[in-house]
């Protein structure tokens, strides 16, 4: 897992939050199909994933539910507005750079001239995918010697460089 960790910070490092976002909310999808691989448990796994490792972090802002929901939304539709039928506590995340130095805002149900605004969080992009990242690096530690998860983690997609060898053929 530290090859996807590491290049989320490096993403973060170059300035590059949507790629590091976009990792973030991927992560706990991987760890969670890792741990209980097979079709059409993703939403679960997710969120049991999240509650274990992060929702200590995030308890009171940003439930499992939520964070799915948000991840549903971002990688599939690029936006962090969830669909009205699926808002759980809140209607959209607000992703803010490091010139806003606020993490964890809720910001719901003002009044505006009448009119009732919509309910969102505030978070720091980079802070919430270290937060994220980290907890992949202490998941990762936790499994270090389970040998299914060591065996499911072996599937994991992997870049080559030129002079690796697979299955026999030797490449670049």
């Amino acid at each position: 897992m530290k090859r996807f960790t590491d290049s989320g910070r490096k993403a973060l490092d170059g300035g590059n939050h949507y790629i590091a976002l976009s990792l973030a909310l991927m992560l706990p999808d991987i760890c969670g199909s890792i741990e209980d691989p097979g079709p059409g448990k993703s939403q679960a796994r997710y969120e049991a994933w999240y509650k274990k490792w992060l929702e200590p972090t995030y308890k009171t802002f940003l439930t499992a539910a939520d964070c799915f929901q948000l991840r549903c939304s971002y990688l599939h539709s690029g936006s962090t507005d969830v669909e009205e039928k699926k808002v759980v506590d809140i209607e959209s995340l607000k992703f803010f750079d490091d010139t806003m130095k606020g993490h964890c805002n809720y910001v719901g149900g003002n009044s505006i001239n009448g009119v009732l605004q919509q309910t969102y969080l505030q978070l720091n992009a980079a802070q919430f995918c270290r937060d994220v990242f980290d907890a992949v690096d202490k998941w990762d530690s936790s499994v270090a010697n389970d040998k299914t998860v060591q065996a499911e983690k072996k599937k994991l997609l992997f870049i080559h460089s030129a002079g690796a060898t697979i299955g026999g053929v030797k490449f670049g």
